[in-house]
């Protein structure tokens, strides 16, 4: 059954207002075109909206609270409980249809023995709570059980519970109500990547791997279950980009420091680092963003290359350098980068705007007033004493140094990739 009832718009109020606890909420269809002048068509449907007598519902006190579901859904065959979880496929008029309580694929069917066996995975408590707060929406709660159920269901095994909790615990998966490409990713530095068997050489954004794959798929799972992610209403994107939960592990053959040791974790602490929202990575391809001067420079390129490529972005936010080890250690041995450190320093002073392109920015003219657009300990770091300045003055794209992550993942031979998005870094070790 697919249903094409209502507007987007008016479900995604419909779930922000019953979210806030209110059930019955009037709302009027307005025209979506931002150029309109003339409101007068719309006024007579406003003001009956606001002088129409209460309905019951409506007059209804106090908080709505939605109802709690059963914990043992239900219990069938395998076809059964596939169709149950997969639910009445949904569309909107512009999307879809999508699945109610899946990813769009098959699932392994949560049975209580199957939840039991995940939960060994972890030492917390299955009535522990997380807290999942989705891109200014309500908040929403999922116990640790709740959790262990989306593992299941995504094909985890119980030594994935570390990590699955651990993307839990960053509000994995949430969804974006905004309206372009947006993503979440995932990166498991430590030595846990090898003990779950991750991959993080050659293919490692790709199919096959089965503790990247699955972590994946709970992240999407538990988006949809945990954080009220609805595709095509609460998570929006007119094309795409990286999936939804697209995790892979560091490659730990990295002639600097790993990302854990860098963000200051002991090395034999596991960490995961977690990008949402405007996240993306654009495929390797130096001559797109400046031309290679030799045929030696036409694949590990230089570093120029990576301003050219950084300078791409249009707000104030993190940059992304992942290369594969070979290139990594090609940029040690030749141009003398010896630490993450020295790179982040190197593109923060190099990735610049002139303050004349920062007035004109949307993102500036629009969110300057916004605590990331305040100077901060560097007074170079773009902030309101920036307005003023000369339109030909330089100034950094990001905020410090420290908003661009270094990563080393991939197989042999050289190749690097760019993007943009700053982390959260959570330890994995605590979830064990």
């Amino acid at each position: 059954m697919i249903s094409y009832d209502l507007p987007d718009l008016v479900i995604i109020a419909a779930d922000a207002f019953m979210g806030a606890g209110i059930p019955a909420c009037r709302q009027v269809e307005v025209t979506s075109d931002t150029a309109v002048n003339d409101l007068g068509p719309w006024i007579p449907a406003m003001v009956d909206a606001l002088t129409r007598p209460l309905t019951a519902q409506e007059a209804s006190s106090g908080t709505y609270q939605a109802p709690v579901p059963p914990r043992i859904a239900m219990a069938g065959t395998y076809d059964e409980i596939t169709d149950y979880f997969t639910g009445y496929l949904v569309a909107t008029p512009t999307g879809g249809p999508w699945a109610w309580m899946t990813a769009g694929l098959p699932i392994v069917p949560p049975t209580e023995e199957a939840v039991a066996r995940m939960l060994t995975g972890t030492s917390h408590s299955p009535d522990e709570v997380l807290s999942w707060t989705g891109w200014g929406r309500v908040p929403r709660e999922a116990t640790i059980e709740k959790v262990a159920v989306n593992a299941v269901m995504a094909g985890c095994r119980p030594e994935y519970m570390p990590a699955v909790l651990a993307i839990a615990a960053t509000n994995g998966c949430v969804g974006y109500p905004g309206d372009s490409s947006f993503g979440s990713m995932y990166v498991v530095s430590g030595p846990y990547a090898k003990e779950i068997g991750m991959n993080a050489g050659f293919c490692f954004l790709e199919s096959g791997n089965p503790a990247n794959m699955a972590l994946e798929h709970a992240c999407q799972l538990m988006g949809v279950n945990c954080g009220g992610c609805l595709q095509g209403l609460t998570n929006l994107q007119r094309t795409g980009n990286i999936h939804w939960g697209t995790t892979f592990a560091e490659n730990p053959d990295t002639p600097w420091d790993t990302l854990n040791v860098d963000l200051g974790y002991d090395v034999d602490e596991s960490v995961l680092l977690a990008w949402g929202g405007k996240v993306n990575l654009i495929p390797f391809q130096n001559i797109e963003v400046k031309n290679a001067t030799s045929l030696e420079e036409c694949q590990p390129g230089t570093p120029d290359h990576w301003i050219a490529a950084l300078k791409t972005g249009t707000q104030q936010r993190g940059g992304i350098l992942l290369f594969a080890p070979d290139t990594a250690q090609r940029y040690k041995d030749t141009w003398g980068f010896d630490s993450i450190q020295e790179i982040q320093d190197y593109v923060w002073e190099n990735v610049t705007w002139k303050a004349g392109d920062w007035y004109n920015n949307y993102w500036f003219v629009t969110h300057r007033q916004r605590a990331g657009y305040e100077a901060k300990t560097d007074p170079r770091m773009l902030g309101k004493a920036h307005l003023d300045l000369p339109p030909d003055t330089q100034i950094p794209q990001f905020n410090s140094p420290e908003d661009v992550t270094v990563i080393v993942a991939g197989g042999s031979g050289d190749a690097w990739t760019w993007g943009f998005g700053t982390p959260r870094a959570s330890s994995i070790d605590d979830w064990r």
